[in-house]
């Protein structure tokens, strides 16, 4: 395994660090996104850990920094939507000249699951997604299950007079904090979802999904993906999610980090035969 500078785009304004098997000769490529203004190791050094543990399996991983972070530098007068798409644009064409045509998995945590959504709905290469607290929607019985939640949880009364305000500030017709989105997040939408989902079934590929505590105000129940969006026939055979209530956002415990660690290599084991175009 060894490490090299990942270049894209024109004039090679986009970096990322590209970790490589010792034999490339069929592997797959792994590139992780950025969360928020976070640079392409992200916090606590998450995408290295996952990276390096790929490539040791066969993959080729990518750490990435988008534009306007890390050290590739912004594109301006785009939206996020729009440069997130010119930059996969640029990082697919060179990835395809640096190590020839492959299938491409992305993972991103936050709001870099947000843009994973959006690209695999989008661009036909993508055959995997790593999804770390995506926004999920809610089913008939979340509220029930919130209720219940908040009723045992003593946190709740200790926070009694901060959830007493934002109801206040609701009542008065102002914005209560939003803790699921602080400016940082450009949300995909229910289209892109649905695309997305729909086009790994059909390209018989595969969705691996992780809801931490930081998700518990859309999703609170295991299962609740898989049986919100299975409306998407085929969706059961591809998709694999946890939740993990106890472990925080962006998994300052190392003990949390490896058991993620462990869950995406375990995942990644199990399907680099299908992603490499292996027959079984």
């Amino acid at each position: 395994m060894k490490e090299e500078s990942f270049r894209y785009g024109k004039n090679q304004r986009g970096f990322g660090v590209a970790t490589l098997p010792h034999d490339m000769a069929r592997s797959p490529v792994f590139v992780t996104l950025n969360a928020g203004l976070l640079y392409r190791a992200e916090p606590y050094r998450l995408n290295v850990q996952v990276t390096r543990a790929l490539a040791r399996l066969g993959y080729i991983g990518i750490r990435i920094d988008l534009s306007g972070k890390g050290d590739t530098p912004v594109r301006p007068g785009l939206s996020n939507r729009e440069s997130v798409a010119s930059d996969w644009r640029d990082i697919k064409s060179a990835v395809d000249k640096r190590f020839g045509k492959r299938p491409v998995i992305i993972m991103g945590l936050c709001s870099g699951a947000d843009n994973a959504i959006k690209l695999a709905a989008e661009f036909e290469d993508i055959v995997g997604v790593v999804l770390l607290d995506p926004i999920s929607p809610r089913d008939a019985d979340f509220r029930r299950r919130a209720l219940r939640n908040k009723l045992s949880n003593p946190y709740t009364w200790l926070r009694l007079p901060v959830i007493l305000l934002n109801r206040l500030k609701r009542m008065l017709g102002k914005k209560a904090e939003d803790p699921d989105n602080m400016g940082w997040r450009d949300e995909p939408t229910p289209d892109d979802l649905n695309a997305c989902l729909n086009n790994l079934v059909q390209r018989n590929g595969r969705c691996l999904a992780f809801f931490t505590s930081h998700a518990h105000h859309h999703y609170n129940e295991q299962g609740q993906f898989g049986r919100v969006m299975s409306h998407i026939e085929g969706l059961d055979r591809i998709l694999e999610e946890f939740h993990w209530p106890g472990v925080r956002h962006l998994y300052p415990v190392q003990a949390h980090r490896d058991r993620l660690v462990k869950e995406i290599e375990q995942w990644g084991r199990k399907n680099i035969s299908l992603f490499s175009g292996e027959k079984s």
